[in-house]
Parts: C-alpha cells; structure tokens; sequence
C-alpha cells in the first residue's frame, strides 16, 4: 500500500480519534460550586438580561439592517454599472443570494438570541432553578 492510499485510510480514523477525545475533553471538564462561594442574586441576572435585550434591540437589529440595505445599494450600483457586459452582471445578481442568505442568518441569531434569553429566564427575569 502506497502512501497516498495510507493517508486516505488514516485520515478518517485520526479525525475520529481527535473528535472523540474533544468530546471527552468537554465532558469531563465539570465545574463544583463550593458551600458559601459567591451567588448571582435576581437583581444581577435582571440586569444582565436588560442589557443583553437593550444591545440586541439597540445595536444588532439596526446594524444588521444597514448592512443589509448598504449591501443591496451596492450590489443594485454593481448591476447597473455592469448592464452592458453579461457576466459581471450575472456575479451582481448572484451576490443577491448573499445578502439574502447573510440576512436569514441575523434574523435567525436574533430570534435563537430571544429564545435562550426567555428560556433561561422564564421570561421573568429571573434564573431558573435559581
């Protein structure tokens, strides 16, 4: 067996073995509190979330939203300068996709954000099993 079909058959197996000692490496990694260590009380969890929901609603949908519009401005630009040569026009058009598939994903973020949030909350402000 040559080295090219050694490596082609060992490749595999070495990701395995590293992703299962990764794996091993997260579960195994364990935190104990300790009888009288410091506690986080309700005021500090209320204020952590109001501050994660006011830079979530202040910065990240508004900034995500001008990206997206400056994105599409560019690309409608690009087309337009590029109308008279097809192919160029065809990347301008499929930079759209982009834009597209960049705005699912904050939209996405933005709503998996608002689910940990009340779901570690209970919507209440306060930490559950706390």
């Amino acid at each position: 067996m040559n080295f090219k079909n050694r490596k082609k058959h060992l490749v595999p197996k070495i990701k395995a073995i590293g992703t299962m000692i990764t794996l091993f490496a997260i579960k195994a990694n364990m935190c104990f509190a300790t009888e009288g260590g410091t506690t986080i009380g309700t005021a500090e969890v209320e204020t952590a979330t109001e501050n994660i929901k006011r830079v979530i609603t202040s910065i990240a949908m508004p900034l995500g939203g001008v990206l997206i519009f400056a994105s599409v401005v560019i690309a409608a630009i690009k087309m337009i300068a590029n109308s008279n040569n097809p192919q160029k026009r065809a990347e301008s058009i499929g930079s759209l996709a982009w834009i597209c598939g960049g705005g699912v994903i904050l939209g996405a973020s933005l709503i998996i954000a608002g689910i940990i949030i009340n779901i570690a909350t209970n919507n209440s402000g306060n930490l559950l099993g706390g």
